[in-house]
């Protein structure tokens, strides 16, 4: 796999939201402090800018979308659209997290089509855009079908798109946590002894 490049700077907005079910949540709201002056990526250090007189330029527009394309990826796994998801994730994405890195679609197709597991509710609790990278916060209650047992699983991610597809990911996500409430590991502190 290529290396990764370096990371963002900081960006100075962001954008909240909430999925529930199949529903398409909240607008991605604006990016405030961004202009397209001096080229995509610039923020404006004078004045109001074109994001904060509610004109968003090139980058916030750039921005809006890449945060409206992850927004479609992580319904997905409500929905359990696998022609959506190829829609908005490249084929060849890279995915990092737990130690590991992969390559392929095939990976987050096998994630949102886990069978026995359901998402029942989705909430995206922050959702910051930064140039070509997207940040998101969330929570996933999910179900077990066998035994209807329910929890909830936390996670942060981040995103980098590329042509209104996401191209790589990285992420963490509680997924001892998931399977402690799902039942599925004694609900017992661990020793390590």
């Amino acid at each position: 796999m290529p290396a990764s490049r370096t990371a963002p700077r900081a960006a100075p907005g962001t954008a909240l939201g909430r999925v529930e079910g199949r529903a398409s949540g909240a607008s991605p709201g604006s990016v405030a402090g961004m202009t397209d002056r001096g080229g995509a990526g610039t923020a404006d250090r004078g004045g109001a800018g074109a994001a904060d007189r509610g004109e968003p330029g090139t980058v916030g527009r750039e921005q809006e979308r890449n945060v409206e394309v992850v927004r479609r990826y992580l319904r997905t796994f409500v929905t359990k659209d696998l022609a959506e998801l190829a829609e908005v994730v490249a084929e060849d994405v890279e995915i990092y997290g737990s130690g590991t890195a992969v390559c392929g679609r095939r990976y987050p197709e096998a994630a949102v089509s886990s069978p026995g597991l359901t998402v029942l509710d989705q909430e995206i609790r922050e959702i910051f855009a930064a140039e070509d990278r997207v940040v998101v916060s969330l929570a996933q209650t999910y179900r077990r079908d066998a035994t209807g047992a329910t929890t909830v699983q936390s996670a942060c991610k981040m995103y980098r798109l590329a042509g209104g597809r996401i191209v790589q990911f990285w992420g963490e996500q509680d997924t001892y946590g998931l399977l402690r409430g799902l039942g599925l590991l004694p609900d017992a502190p661990i020793t390590f002894d």
